[in-house]
């Protein structure tokens, strides 16, 4: 059974935000994930994170935000996020193997956010390849487009992940706004950039509601 230490528990939500240019936003077939890291022109933009010691009611990072046109380029963006990683890591170097490993969490983190920065990690080298696995591949990841499925009323015939806006219509139903459903690069496109930032702390704040929602299981009665 799995140990949970306070001082060594730690929780990380974050959101990352790319840009696709204009030509591979009109694909009408394939996969509906347009971004490829290993595709010209697929950049990290940046995003923003949150961390915490839950345990110990502890804020660690109170939503930091990085971006490429804060820090310089997306090589510092990456380097930015992998340290975050690393330094969470470097304060549970007195971790037992039954301790809690880190946990991180967010929506599609699974398929979108941890393997294109693994991936850009490897592409900039900001460490050796067997470090990088060791600090980004062995966290614990919550998906909560799929950790959410019973929580969300849907007519899928298939268990299928839930978008965040049917995560956060079924959980926070007293939200005032709804994230923008504007494309970021469209955004990026117009260069606004402080609507790109909104847009991420926004989906951030919503997915620690959600993450808290869920543990303790306080979903509307009438959305299961």
């Amino acid at each position: 059974m799995v140990q949970f230490t306070p001082a060594l528990t730690d929780f990380l939500v974050f959101d990352l935000e790319a840009f696709v240019p204009p030509l591979d936003r009109k694909r009408k077939t394939g996969a509906s994930l347009a971004v490829n890291p290993y595709r010209e022109g697929h950049t990290l933009l940046g995003g923003v994170v949150y961390g915490s010691r839950p345990l110990m009611n502890e804020v660690v990072l109170d939503y930091s935000h990085h971006w490429i046109w804060r820090e310089g380029g997306e090589k510092e963006v990456v380097s930015s996020f992998y340290n975050i990683f690393a330094d969470m890591w470097s304060g549970l170097k007195t971790k037992k193997m039954i301790q809690a490993d880190p946990v991180v969490c967010g929506v599609g983190i699974s398929t979108f956010d941890m393997p294109f920065l693994l991936t850009k990690c490897l592409q900039y080298e900001v460490a050796p390849p067997e470090e990088i696995y060791e600090t980004l591949g062995k966290c614990r990841v919550v998906d909560l487009s799929v950790a959410g499925i019973g929580f969300v009323p849907t007519h899928n015939p298939i268990l299928h992940p839930c978008t965040h806006n049917q995560l956060a219509d079924a959980l926070l139903p007293k939200r005032e706004s709804k994230p923008t459903g504007k494309k970021v690069w469209d955004m990026v496109d117009a260069k606004d950039y402080a609507a790109v930032e909104r847009r991420c702390e926004g989906e951030v704040r919503e997915m620690v509601e959600i993450a808290a929602k869920m543990l303790n299981n306080q979903c509307p009665h009438n959305t299961v």
